[in-house]
């Protein structure tokens, strides 16, 4: 919570980006930017944003439309992904960055993003949003929300089916738009004065990774939204050799120095935005727990925390729904807004609770509200009307199970961090990973490293390695 989102996407509207005018395209990727930004939220290292916006600077300024506007961001998701929206907005993720291995990689990947934007394809797919996975009782949810006028029990129905589709994720591009995308960031980064052959190696990379969790194409990050088929590396590859690279000096030319604008980044889930231990859920920032079902699948996205059931026809999930306000202003204004509407109330460990119940359209959510450290939280379980008694306890227990964060909780949560090491002479990925204490293993680090995973590191070659360190935010 606070989560973060996996992504947000677009469709095509009836008349494609022809509709379109320039002012209107950017005013919309404005508008989307806002969204994105405030869902997924940004990471603010000084250097590494510096160093992202240099290299989309360089690449923009040979692109058709070298007067902007652009920008060039990092988007703080732990998924290796990049995206654009209409107008130029540009955002790398802070997990792409991490396998990132050269300059001549990152600027394929923002030269890829570019050429989306200056084709219009992120143009032709602004509209409605495309929810990845089952989406039969997330639509439910939806219009379960349509009867309620309470603007707080509408927001806290409408939130949780979020859980069903962990957030949203970018629609994927054609074939075509994905080639062509790739043949203009390929000529970008040649004529900005970069190896155009970083693009494929980048997607070398990605495959690598695919191989490592032993999961489809079709489930792994980057490649939801820039499918790599081999004829699409293949044509990479060759348009490559084909290139003539422009004059250019890289801002990073070694890997150490890339390390080193990469370093302190941070690595895998934002303790900041509560973690998962199995079915417990922990948050420092809001200095909450909670207990979900266990055995139900946990999802932790932009706007809940929660789990989905096996059958994928529940779930229960925790969200913030009103800030600075108590629970008894809460309750008054949705007893004025939502005609009928009755509140049980009763206390929760001692802090202040009620509860309801809303059905609609074959649809039931059991609500909680609690007020706690001048917020007004809700845990609100769903279901078909039909199965509504069976997890009726279910709800009410993970709603009780609400507290407050146990000091040595907080003081036991860690962050990993990607810092730069030295390897010694003949060391391997797994030798350097038990030594360093790195929280990837040694196959991870060997894919984020671009070495084999038997490889030998020479004596102080600057290695990335993920570092555990105490949470202290």
């Amino acid at each position: 919570m606070k989560p973060r989102i996996v992504l947000i996407l677009f469709l095509a509207m009836f008349c494609g980006a022809g509709c379109l005018s320039p002012a209107r395209e950017t005013a919309i990727g404005d508008q989307e930017a806002e969204k994105v930004e405030k869902s997924m939220g940004l990471v603010a290292d000084p250097i590494a944003l510096a160093y992202v916006r240099r290299v989309g600077e360089r690449l923009s300024a040979v692109s058709s439309r070298p007067e902007g506007p652009w920008s060039f961001k990092i988007a703080d998701s732990e998924e290796p992904n990049a995206f654009a929206l209409p107008g130029g907005h540009v955002y790398v993720t802070r997990g792409l960055l991490a396998l990132i291995n050269s300059e001549d990689e990152l600027a394929g990947v923002i030269g890829h993003e570019i050429g989306h934007v200056t084709a219009r394809h992120s143009a032709k797919q602004v509209g409605a949003a495309v929810l990845t996975a089952p989406v039969t009782l997330a639509s439910a949810i939806v219009g379960l929300a349509v009867g309620l006028v309470s603007p707080l029990l509408r927001d806290v129905v409408e939130g949780t089916g979020q859980l069903f589709t962990k957030g949203l994720v970018l629609a994927p591009f054609g074939r075509v738009q994905e080639n062509r995308a790739d043949e203009i960031g390929q000529t970008l980064a040649s004529l900005a004065g970069y190896d155009p052959a970083g693009l494929p190696r980048f997607l070398h990379t990605l495959g690598r990774d695919i191989e490592r969790m032993g999961v489809d194409e079709s489930h792994f990050h980057f490649l939801n939204d820039h499918p790599m088929t081999e004829d699409r590396v293949a044509k990479t590859r060759e348009r490559a050799e084909t290139l003539t690279r422009g004059e250019g000096t890289p801002l990073a030319a070694t890997a150490a120095e890339l390390f080193a604008k990469l370093d302190g980044l941070l690595v895998g889930a934002d303790p900041a935005q509560g973690v998962f231990r199995k079915s417990l859920f922990l948050h420092p920032g809001l200095d909450l727990a909670i207990d979900f079902p266990e055995g139900w699948e946990t999802v932790n996205t932009a706007d809940a925390a929660g789990a989905v059931n096996p059958e994928k026809d529940a779930v229960v999930a925790l969200r913030l729904v009103a800030e600075d306000t108590t629970l008894d202003a809460a309750l008054q204004n949705a007893v004025k807004e939502q005609k009928g509407v009755v509140f049980e109330r009763s206390k929760i460990r001692g802090l202040p609770a009620a509860r309801t119940r809303h059905v609609s359209g074959g649809q039931t959510a059991d609500i909680t509200l609690i007020g706690f450290r001048g917020d007004v939280f809700a845990i609100v379980g769903q279901s078909s009307k039909k199965d509504a008694k069976g997890y009726e306890a279910i709800f009410e227990k993970t709603g009780r199970s609400f507290r407050a964060l146990r000091k040595s909780e907080r003081e036991s949560i860690r962050e990993s961090r990607l810092r730069v090491r030295s390897a010694r002479s003949q060391e391997t990925a797994t030798s350097l990973a038990t030594r360093t204490g790195s929280t990837w293993s040694a196959k991870e680090l060997a894919v984020a490293n671009g070495v084999e995973f038997d490889a030998h590191f020479s004596r102080g070659q600057a290695v990335k390695v993920a570092v555990p360190e105490p949470y202290s935010r």
